[in-house]
């Protein structure tokens, strides 16, 4: 199960707090504040395998943190407050709803007034590998090129969607099946690959993989068919069908018309329909417990998949 590394703090005394917030990310700390008595900070913080989510309050004061270089991707969307993001010469500011992504490798300061924060960090090889999955751009190519969203509808997608993730894993006591931690990991990378402007976006002038034979897309199929109760990516897919991720996403899409874990998922929606026919109403067996241990995260998206698919919803199969 995904259990995470969990702590939460609430505090007014400041050095608590930069105590507390170096934990995310190491800085050097200064905070300001008209009253001291008014200061309030609270942290909640979930570490996973390769991701983590922050919901972070810093109120009553005016916080600056000073970077040196992170070694991974933090980003965030600001829900309360605003703050400014200083990377150079280059001063960034950021409203409400605004959002940002630390950059890596280079320093910067962050300046942070009366805020509210929803918080994901990734290891920039996980995103960089579903950069190669998807557009072919070798994982060491992978560069972020800009702290802020790409335009102001990707703004509000990563404003709602970090929201999503950190109430989805920065909670007391989660114990996440390993499909829907899977199904979170692969939702915050491609989301940070779709807002944030990076290399990937022009990767589309890459060659393609030559031709992939129908016979690897058979042992895809047979191999997710198999394993579909466990946590795959696309890279260990396409490494049980014997060929590159790429190549396998293509001839995906010519002999299927679907993606690799499009088709996964359709599979897993499939085991969770059996589940639902062989469950007996009233012994404890829930529509949510069960599309939650085959990695449907958001239980109104799996009522609407399955309604598309079985033609009623997932009650009127769990009641007959």
């Amino acid at each position: 199960m995904g259990s995470p590394a969990f702590f939460e703090v609430r505090t007014h005394d400041r050095d608590v707090a930069a105590e507390s917030l170096n934990l995310l990310i190491e800085h050097r700390p200064r905070m300001r504040f008209a009253d001291p008595a008014a200061v309030d900070v609270s942290l909640r913080s979930a570490n996973y395998d390769r991701l983590g989510a922050d919901a972070v309050r810093i109120g009553g004061a005016q916080y600056s943190g000073a970077v040196d270089a992170a070694a991974f991707l933090l980003a965030g969307a600001v829900l309360q407050g605003n703050g400014v993001l200083h990377r150079g010469r280059e001063s960034i500011v950021l409203p409400r709803t605004g959002g940002f992504l630390y950059p890596t490798g280079v320093p910067f300061t962050a300046d942070w007034d009366d805020v509210t924060l929803a918080i994901v960090r990734m290891p920039i090889t996980e995103i960089a590998q579903l950069a190669e999955a998807t557009s072919g751009l070798p994982a060491a190519d992978l560069r972020f090129e800009s702290v802020t969203p790409v335009s102001e509808p990707m703004r509000r997608y990563w404003s709602a969607t970090a929201t999503h993730l950190v109430r989805q894993l920065a909670v007391p006591d989660a114990n996440l099946p390993p499909l829907v931690l899977e199904q979170l990991r692969q939702l915050a990378a491609a989301s940070l690959l779709t807002v944030f402007p990076n290399t990937m976006m022009t990767a589309a002038r890459l060659p393609g993989p030559g031709r992939v034979p129908p016979a690897a897309v058979r042992r895809a199929v047979a191999f997710m068919d198999a394993h579909a109760a466990e946590p795959l990516t696309a890279a260990t897919i396409a490494a049980a069908a014997g060929v590159g991720v790429r190549g396998l996403q293509v001839a995906f899409r010519r002999h299927l018309d679907q993606t690799p874990l499009e088709y996964l998922r359709r599979v897993r929606l499939e085991h969770a329909h059996r589940e639902l026919q062989v469950a007996e109403p009233g012994n404890g067996t829930t529509i949510k417990g069960i599309a939650r241990r085959w990695g449907f995260a958001n239980p109104g998206r799996f009522t609407a998949e399955y309604r598309t698919v079985y033609g009623h919803l997932p009650s009127r199969t769990l009641r007959t």
